[in-house]
């Protein structure tokens, strides 16, 4: 019913009211300026007399907090989702004015969970008893970090090091926003740590960096290592990320970023696929790249997967109708968009693929997202203890290519095998560090 509606979770209410109160509730939000939709968490409730269809009433699958109709305390909780922020702004203003006192509470999902913060840590090591406790004292602890100093080596085997992850990122590129304060960005930066631990299993760790200069993130990136075994830089503007892996280059630290080792991947795999749903060999393909500078790597890659025949076209430069003339002229199999079209042409194939702006979870089949290829490559790169090559890179966009179904771009993000595949290609090809 949702996507009926064209509503997004993430312009979401959490609404507590009396039990009477729920059809006003109905009322409102069958009045809103936009697509709307009442969720209950009582489905027998929404089909109580006085619902109405037009404002999408449906019952709420996963329960909402709070107690059901008729419940302790007679409290009744509903979610209400908008189709955008006009329409949740009118809701905001306008069910406390028509629910008065009935409305108990009124929340924001997208802030109410960012509130709470969305990682956090958790125990490995047993607390339960005085036994689990002295082997967290300092006797236990001497003895380790002893053999550590004979041995430096051997961190990796003694340690959480070898499977956690810094996060960074200096807020220079933060959801097509302006460059932010480092701050500003973290419940994005959490929002992604979340995702990727989610898809890798690895302790990934959000550290916003305050940092003004190149430098000072090739710093933090290197004070920060003895407890990491890897560094991924997210919503980090690409030429400083650039400069950054230039600057640790030769250093021994595996440093990923999300659009190198991450969307281009993706990309370049759905790329291919789109190639070869239309019966072109890659060495006879002839792509366009709308604003290559945005896309990292992707141009490399595709390069190294033998595309014979790469346009890089600046759109500030020539504009959008020398595009439209190109593919006019049949001189183009597929358009890959970095920057986001409002009229691409309609003749040839275009992929949407914009570093900041990934599509919905539900459309990852169609179009590319980092946690297409970066979790596998992360584990990857951390089993060899190197930063992926242009090779890894390409195994792992191949091994993407193998999973896609057909009639598919790339596979979707909960396919069982995706993670372990693209660790298991990267790995292939990524020699280990001395």
């Amino acid at each position: 019913m949702s996507s009926q509606l064209r509503v997004n979770p993430a312009f979401s209410l959490a609404l507590r009211v009396r039990p009477a109160a729920v059809a006003t509730v109905r009322q409102v939000v069958a009045q809103a300026p936009g697509a709307a939709i009442v969720l209950l968490d009582d489905p027998a409730a929404a089909t109580e007399p006085g619902g109405t269809d037009a404002a999408g009433t449906g019952g709420r699958a996963d329960g909402a907090e709070g107690a059901s109709a008729g419940g302790a305390g007679d409290v009744v909780a509903v979610t209400v989702e908008a189709d955008g922020g006009r329409t949740l702004r009118w809701l905001q203003a306008e069910l406390p004015r028509r629910l008065g006192d009935d409305l108990l509470a009124l929340t924001d999902l997208a802030f109410s969970v960012a509130a709470h913060g969305k990682v956090g840590l958790r125990a490995r090591a047993s607390t339960a008893t005085d036994f689990d406790l002295a082997l967290l004292d300092a006797d236990a602890d001497r003895r380790v970090v002893t053999h550590l100093a004979a041995n430096p080596r051997l961190a990796d085997r003694y340690t959480g090091r070898s499977r956690r992850v810094a996060l960074l990122s200096d807020g220079t590129a933060v959801l097509d926003l302006e460059p932010l304060e480092a701050t500003t960005a973290l419940p994005a930066l959490e929002s992604q740590a979340l995702l990727l631990h989610r898809a890798s299993g690895l302790d990934v760790i959000p550290l916003p960096v305050a940092a003004r200069r190149t430098a000072d993130l090739v710093s933090a990136i290197e004070l920060l290592s003895p407890g990491f075994g890897a560094t991924v830089l997210v919503f980090t503007d690409l030429r400083r990320v650039a400069a950054v892996r230039q600057a640790l280059a030769g250093t021994g630290l595996v440093v990923l970023d999300a659009v190198n080792d991450g969307l281009a991947v993706a990309a370049a795999a759905a790329a291919l696929s789109t190639l070869r749903a239309a019966g072109i060999r890659p060495g006879a393909a002839r792509v366009v790249l709308v604003d290559p500078a945005r896309g990292g790597d992707l141009s490399s890659l595709l390069v190294a997967a033998g595309v014979g025949d790469i346009t890089l076209y600046d759109p500030v430069a020539f504009g959008i109708d020398a595009l439209h003339r190109l593919a006019a002229d049949g001189a183009a199999d597929l358009i890959v968009d970095l920057v986001g079209l409002a009229a691409p042409p309609t003749t040839v194939p275009v992929l949407r693929t914009r570093p900041q702006a990934p599509p919905p979870y539900a459309a990852a089949t169609t179009a590319p997202r980092p946690l297409h290829a970066l979790p596998g490559l992360l584990t990857a790169a951390l089993a060899a203890h190197r930063s992926p090559t242009i090779g890894a890179r390409l195994a792992a966009a191949d091994a993407l290519v193998g999973l896609a179904e057909p009639g598919q771009l790339l596979p979707p993000l909960d396919h069982p095998r995706l993670a372990a595949a693209v660790t298991d290609a990267a790995a292939a090809v990524l020699p280990t560090a001395e």
